[in-house]
């Protein structure tokens, strides 16, 4: 039975990387290859497979991911994340820090998908961590719980988009609809589960490799204006470029620039190298540095003998070495700190480029032909049926938009004859698509990774936050049904 291939595969999974500690990116190839091969799949149709899902989990998220390290490591070193720290936690206080993340995070998670909106808060919360001596749970779960909330519950994110066109619903409804949904779910998770028993006992540390050790005074730190506008700019130009889709025609000449520069890639590059003009004088204290040469130059430059030759001769070299130093404050401290950056995003790319490998042999290896087949027989309410159909693909397939446009497939007979309004349809199967996120769903590994968990712990939370998050949401779709339901 497939499923039960889909469960072996999970335990070889599990056992290989707790038991003998193999690294995640090994083991989930390893575990891809069991499932081919249980499956019937010749050699050449895993590997085939394999390379496919890799190339196209990472696609575009390999530049969102690095870029995105860049951008929040020059944040960080420039002291912009710590400005921006301090100007949020003065506005709502430590003992609100929660409700502050869930409302930045359901900004920005409203027009950004999960992993990009992840990379640009993750230095904000890191930051917060330490200067405020928090758990790092404590404040990151909120942000990545909204944020997954978004990113599964509501258009334009490409899975609830994707099926509002398969439902020939409206988007505006749709989001309409799912936004207090969604808002409801996250406030509700966001502030039970961090408190949980099993949750406080799990206490990982910010890594350092992502974070500067570097404490600035309130004197350096640069103007909070600065830090937002580059911050809210890549928010800008995906949002703008959204609105366009959904309001401007396909012939409009002005569609393809704000398409362009909606793109999460170029947005984030955008972002980027504002914030190595405006921010890279700080990083190191560079700003100031242009004072050490001249005195260096006036008194340890100066040879024995002949004042008027010394003073002479070490006019130019002082100039020449202020102007290296200002170049180098400008751009090459800055150009440190994206190669920096870099280097730990080199597992958490391979990890998740590995997931995709997993997830793609699943899908090629036919585990959503046979869900299907499975649900056909089933009779009960078409908003629970598209949801739980789409809670067993999510289950065995990972992703969640495999998961959602299958459903909808599938689903989609039940749209057109039981008189059902399509929207909540939608949201059923959206609500449905964030359940159980396990080690079969990339987006896993990046929650992971960077909130420095041990597989069986990420298990126990993100599996457990995101399946209540589903259930909550078929609750909120079944309400709003006894209000706006045919």
């Amino acid at each position: 039975m497939p499923l039960i291939i889909v469960a072996l595969a999970v335990v070889l999974l599990l056992v290989l990387m707790t038991k003998f500690r193999i690294n995640g990116f090994i083991a989930l190839f390893v575990a891809a290859l069991f499932v081919g091969l249980a499956r019937g799949l010749s050699l050449t149709k895993i590997y085939d497979a394999m390379v496919t899902g890799v190339g196209d989990q990472l696609d575009e998220l390999i530049l969102i991911l690095g870029f995105g390290a860049m951008l929040g490591k020059v944040l960080a070193d420039s002291g912009a994340a710590q400005r921006i720290t301090t100007s949020v936690v003065d506005v709502f206080g430590i003992g609100r820090v929660q409700l502050a993340m869930v409302l930045t995070s359901t900004c920005i998670g409203i027009t950004m998908f999960y992993e990009v909106g992840f990379v640009l808060l993750i230095p904000l919360v890191f930051t917060i961590v330490r200067e405020c001596r928090l758990p790092l749970l404590w404040v990151g779960l909120p942000m990545s719980m909204t944020l997954s909330t978004m990113h599964s519950f509501l258009p334009p994110h490409p899975g609830p988009a994707a099926v509002t066109g398969t439902f020939h619903a409206s988007q505006g409804l749709t989001l309409l609809y799912g936004l207090p949904i969604a808002i409801v779910s996250a406030s509700i998770i966001c502030y039970v589960w961090p408190r949980l028993a099993f949750v406080k006992r799990i206490n990982p540390r910010v890594p350092v490799s992502l974070i500067t050790n570097r404490v600035f005074a309130e004197d350096e730190l640069p103007r909070f204006g600065t830090c937002i506008v580059i911050v809210v700019i890549p928010i800008v130009l995906m949002g703008a470029s959204a609105v366009a889709e959904l309001s401007m025609s396909d012939g409009n000449t002005v569609l393809p620039y704000l398409e362009f520069f909606g793109k999460a890639p170029v947005a984030l590059l955008i972002a980027l190298l504002l914030a190595v003009i405006l921010l890279g004088p700080k990083i190191g204290g560079t700003e100031d540095a242009g004072d050490s040469p001249a005195e260096a130059g006036g008194t340890g430059g100066v040879p024995a003998g002949g004042e008027g030759t010394a003073t002479a001769t070490a006019a130019p070299a002082v100039s020449a070495a202020e102007t290296a130093v200002v170049e180098r404050g400008r751009f090459q401290a800055a150009m440190d700190s994206c190669a920096e950056a870099v280097k730990p995003m080199a597992m958490i790319i391979l990890v998740i480029g590995a997931g995709g490998a997993f997830k793609e042999v699943l899908v090629k290896s036919g585990i959503a032909d046979y869900i299907a087949d499975f649900t056909k027989g089933w009779h009960v309410s078409a908003l629970i049926l598209a949801w739980a159909i789409a809670v067993l693909l999510r289950i065995a397939v990972g992703s969640a938009s495999v998961a959602v446009v299958t459903a909808a497939g599938i689903v989609l007979p039940l749209v057109q004859g039981s008189g059902t309004s399509p929207e909540l349809m939608v949201l059923a199967v959206t609500c449905g698509s964030i359940a159980a996120s396990h080690v079969n769903d990339p987006g896993f590994w990046l929650f992971k990774q960077y909130l420095n968990l041990s597989v069986v712990d990420a298990i126990k939370i993100r599996t457990t936050y995101t399946t209540a998050l589903a259930v909550l949401g078929l609750g909120g779709v079944l309400l709003m049904n006894t209000f706006v339901g045919a």
